[in-house]
């Protein structure tokens, strides 16, 4: 690695995903490495080198949207780095919303988040898994920057009904948030969007096989679930 800084592992994932650390380097900064080196050799030179590639791929074509994380940069084959994104994970408002705090979220962070959706769509990809508030960063300044992007899946050569039916489960992760922590604002036709998308999560929808074992992003003092 060409960071000389202090390396702290925040998720270990299993044999075949990447160890995250957050990196402090000398100068004061932070920022994240995703690192495929530490796995089994076939897993770290197959499947590592080509997610390796892949995200920094799509993290520099979407760079200009404002969305992800600065600084995207491949530190070896095996590793990608990228700017510490300071601020909160929603999923804190959300469950700060469960607990009745609501509207601790300006609406203009929602409309934010669903233009920079938008803006990712136009560009041709679509995130696919934005219904995990840990994957949508809330600056200090109340912009949201989107993580974890190895879900993506480009749309370039997709057929209209089937990508405008990839960006809706996009934009249904939005609307349910949205819904969460300003209850009772969201337009009907968000609201239908989103009625439709729950049905269709709850009869095909395949849920996450596990959870990482620690919170990934921004936020001063992250916490495991």
């Amino acid at each position: 690695m060409d960071g000389a800084g202090e390396r702290t592992l925040i998720h270990r994932g299993g044999p075949c995903n990447a160890r995250v650390f957050r990196v402090a380097d000398a100068d004061g900064s932070e920022h994240i490495e995703k690192d495929f080196s530490e796995c089994p050799w076939i897993v770290r030179n197959t499947i590592g080198r080509f997610l390796t590639w892949r995200e920094c791929w799509i993290l520099r074509h979407l760079g200009g949207t404002g969305m992800v994380p600065g600084g995207v940069r491949m530190v070896s084959a095996f590793c990608i780095r990228e700017d510490f994104c300071k601020g909160r994970m929603l999923q804190e408002y959300r469950l700060e919303a469960l607990e009745g705090k609501t509207g601790t979220l300006p609406r203009s962070f929602f409309e934010a988040l669903e233009e920079g959706v938008a803006k990712c769509h136009r560009m041709r990809f679509v995130h696919l898994d934005l219904h995990n508030a840990r994957n949508i960063i809330v600056t200090q300044d109340n912009r949201p920057i989107l993580l974890d992007w190895q879900s993506t899946l480009p749309t370039f050569l997709a057929i209209p009904p089937l990508r405008r039916a990839l960006e809706r489960i996009d934009l249904a992760g939005v609307y349910k948030f949205w819904d969460i922590i300003r209850p009772g604002e969201l337009p009907p036709e968000k609201q239908r969007l989103l009625r439709r998308s729950r049905f269709f999560r709850r009869f095909f929808w395949i849920p996450a096989l596990h959870r990482p074992e620690c919170e990934r992003g921004g936020g001063d003092a992250p916490k495991c679930p």
